[in-house]
């Protein structure tokens, strides 16, 4: 925050604001009285407690408009698994967020990754290392918060490949899902301590392995998820092992 300024109110930009965990970060920002900005390409939905803009990170059309007169970003945004459009948003995207915040004065980014990037050399993974390495060199002070899958989109993946009669895979990989609204309430607790200029990992405390996992869900029964934990990663450290 600008110490000249008279109020003491943090400014909050939340890129991917309508996405899921987005839904979990913007009410805990409104609950600690910081004023909200939410970036989308989509119109808003009718909140009146957060200021709306519009803007493409792809094309960066109305990226520099939502950066100003702010202090931190939050930037959640993230388009899986769609090429192209991927480089787009994820790569090129965060790059034009960094340029337009520090133009703006913002004084911190958090960046939202996944646990392994570093390490499982899966295209989307590569792209949100990508991401990592604009940030890290940017001209804005940063934090990066992995986090490991959630438990909604396990659920939902896991739910589809249950119809099939048989999934093939590696029944014995180790997981550690997190439930979004403990990651969301990892995020506030970042925009707090300001700056890292490092990566904190952040997983569920239960590590149940893709075998139980399924069994779960054919059953028709999934784990409440418990409290999380800064933890090791969700998959093992290194493809193989």
């Amino acid at each position: 925050m600008d110490p000249g300024r008279d109020d003491v109110t943090t400014r909050v930009l939340v890129t991917g604001g309508a996405g899921r965990l987005g839904r979990e970060v913007v009410p805990r920002c409104l609950r600690r009285g910081w004023t909200v900005r939410v970036m989308s390409r989509r119109p808003p939905p009718g909140h009146q407690e957060v200021e709306w803009v519009m803007a493409d990170l792809a094309s960066g059309a109305g990226v520099d408009a939502a950066a100003t007169d702010l202090d931190v970003v939050l930037h959640l945004a993230s388009l899986p698994y769609r090429g192209r459009r991927t480089d787009a948003v994820d790569i090129g995207g965060t790059q034009r967020l960094i340029q337009a915040a520090a133009r703006a004065g913002v004084t911190h980014v958090v960046y939202v990754s996944i646990v392994g990037v570093d390490a499982i050399p899966w295209p989307y993974f590569r792209k949100k290392l990508a991401a990592e390495e604009r940030l890290r060199r940017g001209p804005v002070a940063w934090s990066i918060v992995r986090a490991t899958q959630f438990y909604p989109l396990l659920d939902t993946v896991l739910s589809w490949a249950a119809r099939l009669p048989v999934l093939a895979g590696p029944a014995d990989v180790p997981g550690r899902p997190v439930d979004p609204a403990d990651v969301a309430a990892r995020l506030i607790t970042a925009v707090d301590a300001g700056p890292s200029l490092g990566v904190a990992e952040f997983a569920g405390p239960e590590a149940p392995h893709v075998r139980a996992d399924c069994r779960a869900v054919a059953g028709g029964y999934r784990s409440a998820p418990a409290s999380p934990a800064e933890a090791a990663p969700a998959w093992p450290a290194r493809p193989g092992v």
